[in-house]
């Protein structure tokens, strides 16, 4: 199994030092980028994309150090020519994750790189492995968002309404992480499946206060039975009920199959989920995220083409954001090393839903040359634009991430335009 993508920047304004280096790292099989100084680093790469920055403290137009704070997550290893143990204490308070002096002993700077990279791959692998997080820029998405934000901090209950697979278990947690008792377990309780024996062990556990938020799923499918007994644990002031449902609630009282106590108790405040076709301009961002873990999981680099993207796009998606993740899942495991995952491996189209080829051809507004092959297209596009369009643009355009235009440049070795 291959390890993962260990891509490194070095920012370093003198020739021979940056290609001395440069020449080092790849011969330890790193991927290298690199920048002559701070401007150029932010103006052509995307800092997050990589997993370890290398740079000189005394550059053209500013200090290295500046990378610190623009870097995010991603560690920052200062090299310097001016060594003394004052500036490399201030380098060191400033955040950077260590520091070196030039002229450096190549062996014991290869160790101390892998040391930092498989640190912070140790890291991202924790946030991989954690609870999904609640991604997207469309304005649905963001007004959930700041409706989590006023919630959150309050004891309210909140009831979040969406078809299977849109995410609402996600939004409970977010909300839980968010609140007063995120230091305490979240609980989840199918409404479905509940027993008797179930509901008073838990009621018996929020009483002795060993439940922070009880995510009640799919209550519309709780047993009339239980329903009276669930809207007194909901309104204990003991623990925070999150709630979800997939069928019209106030709908179900009016026929006499839901207890209108209990609605209007778990109904404080609602939260409703739109089905991911309606905010389709998210899906290359949960693509990026699923991508990146998938990744981690299988140990391989795994990236989208800019035709499998646009597929992603302009599918109907009846299983919502579920079956983008295990579309995307299964892809990643059938792709074949060092390939981006096409429209076809995707699988998309069949008798049920509109052709994603069709609906490609028809809504992109890129011309498409018969004669070229998609790499060919990809290559030219990208050489005759770049010089007058942000990368943001030329993957906006492409219908891509900036990430998976920055990958499949490596991959096709399109170097960005010198500064």
């Amino acid at each position: 199994m291959t390890t993962l993508s260990k891509r490194i920047l070095v920012v370093e304004d003198e020739a021979i030092i940056r290609g001395s280096l440069t020449k080092l790292l790849e011969r330890h099989e790193y991927e290298v980028a690199d920048a002559v100084s701070v401007k150029a680093a932010i103006t052509r790469f995307n800092l997050n994309e990589f997993d370890l920055i290398i740079s000189d403290l005394r550059l053209p137009g500013g200090s290295g150090a500046e990378l610190i704070s623009l870097a995010g997550a991603v560690p920052v290893l200062i090299m310097t020519s001016y060594a003394s143990l004052r500036s490399a204490v201030d380098i060191m308070r400033q955040g950077a994750v260590d520091y070196i002096s030039k002229p450096f002993d190549h062996e014991e700077l290869i160790q101390s790189i892998n040391r930092i990279i498989g640190d912070h791959q140790q890291k991202k692998m924790a946030h991989i492995d954690g609870d999904q997080p609640l991604l997207g820029n469309s304005p649905e998405i963001l007004h959930i968002i700041q409706t989590i934000r006023k919630s959150a901090p309050t004891a309210a209950p909140i009831l979040i309404l969406g078809a299977s697979g849109v995410g609402k278990q996600v939004i409970a947690k977010t909300i839980h992480n968010a609140g007063a008792v995120s230091d305490k377990s979240f609980i989840t309780i199918n409404c479905a499946t509940i027993d008797e024996d179930q509901l008073k062990t838990t009621h018996r556990l929020a009483k002795e206060g060993n439940i922070g938020s009880l995510f009640l799923s799919n209550i519309g499918d709780l047993p009339m039975v239980f329903q009276k007994t669930m809207c007194n644990l909901v309104k204990d002031k003991s623990l925070r009920c999150l709630v979800s449902a997939n069928t019209d609630l106030k709908e179900r009282c009016e026929q006499g199959e839901f207890c209108e106590d209990l609605f209007f108790a778990i109904s404080v405040v609602t939260i409703k989920v739109p089905a991911l076709r309606e905010h389709s301009s998210d899906i290359p961002q949960l693509t990026d995220y699923f991508l990146d873990r998938f990744s981690a999981e299988l140990g391989i680099q795994v990236a989208i083409s800019p035709e499998g993207m646009r597929a992603l796009i302009h599918y109907d998606w009846p299983g919502n954001v579920r079956e983008l993740k295990n579309v995307l899942y299964q892809a990643s495991i059938l792709a074949d090393p060092e390939t981006l995952i096409s429209e076809t491996l995707l699988g998309l189209a069949s008798e049920d839903h509109t052709d994603t080829q069709a609906l490609t051809n028809k809504s992109s507004d890129m011309p498409v040359v018969a004669d070229l092959s998609l790499e060919d297209y990809f290559t030219n596009f990208v050489v005759d634009n770049q010089a007058h369009m942000s990368e943001t643009a030329l993957a906006k355009k492409l219908g891509i991430s900036r990430k998976s235009l920055w990958q499949r440049r490596n991959k096709l070795g399109i170097s960005r335009s010198k500064i």
